[in-house]
């Protein structure tokens, strides 16, 4: 083979590395894509997000998927000895419903929740409406109100009949009502957190 021919040939061929060489750079290949914990080009999680307890990367914190900053589907949060803590069940506009679970996998509380989260915007996560506790045979064991992350009442159940209701203002107990087989049997008042008074009614 001539010499300039020669030359030729290797100088195309390291042109035509060089082009893949910025294509894969411009365009990483499918693969790519399945790699956790990306940001899209505003500097927000995207894609599929996984956090661990230790730098070996072997004990799982957080498991979930980002869509623009914003998490979506599911979200499963584990605790240091690998047993799920809780779950959250994304909606539209950052709704959510959590659970968290027993450490046998029975359901242990749930209710819903909103994540505010985005461009320009703080992060923000709060409780609102109806929360209910249960114990590992699923039977209820207490049921508590929220209003934009702040609680308003709660209610504590033994062996599925209502012991207590407190209800709250700016998160401090206002009143408190006691009972015993379905009856209430005295009742509580408070200010600033601190008992004022104290009724029977029996």
């Amino acid at each position: 083979m001539k010499p300039a021919r020669l030359l030729l040939l290797l100088a195309l061929g390291a042109s035509l590395a060089g082009c893949a060489g910025s294509r894969f750079a411009a365009a990483p290949p499918a693969w790519a894509v399945w790699l956790p914990n990306r940001f899209d080009r505003h500097g927000l999680e995207t894609g599929r997000w996984r956090t661990f307890y230790d730098e070996g990367r072997h004990r799982p914190f957080t498991v979930g998927r980002y869509r623009h900053g914003r998490p979506v589907n599911t979200f499963h949060y584990y605790d240091p000895t690998g047993q799920l803590d809780r779950t959250e069940t994304f909606q539209q506009e950052g709704y959510c419903e959590v659970r968290y679970w027993h450490p046998g996998g029975q359901l242990a509380r749930r209710g819903p929740a909103q994540w505010v989260t985005g461009r320009g915007q703080v992060a923000r996560f709060y409780w609102y409406g109806t929360w209910t506790s249960y114990d590992p045979d699923g039977q209820v064991t207490a049921v508590q109100t929220y209003v934009d992350g702040s609680i308003t009442r709660a209610e504590t159940y033994e062996k599925g009949q209502l012991t207590q209701v407190e209800v709250f203002e700016q998160n401090k107990r206002s009143r408190v009502e006691s009972y015993a087989d379905g009856q209430l049997i005295k009742v509580e008042t408070f200010e600033k957190g601190l008992r004022v008074g104290t009724t029977s009614t029996l």
